[in-house]
């Protein structure tokens, strides 16, 4: 097995900034409030399930055609 050290090892500008950004978006990802907010939701799915409610239909169809497009319609042929 290879023991690798990184002792004395120095990240580049770029990398310090992009270090840096990745940990203020993990720490907001983390925040408790968002952590509850899943939780409530989790929480408000399940009460709906066990009532037999159907779930909101966030998406849905608006259009539907049938066979092959004609791109030259695009161009103004």
């Amino acid at each position: 097995m290879r023991t690798v050290s990184f002792q004395g090892g120095q990240l580049s500008r770029s990398q310090r900034e992009r270090l840096e950004q990745y940990r203020r978006t993990h720490a907001t990802v983390n925040t408790s409030v968002l952590q509850q907010q899943v939780a409530e939701t989790f929480a408000a799915l399940d009460q709906r399930k066990d009532q037999g409610t159907k779930p909101e239909r966030q998406w849905f169809l608006e259009f539907e055609a049938k066979g092959t497009p004609c791109v030259a319609e695009l161009f103004g042929f």
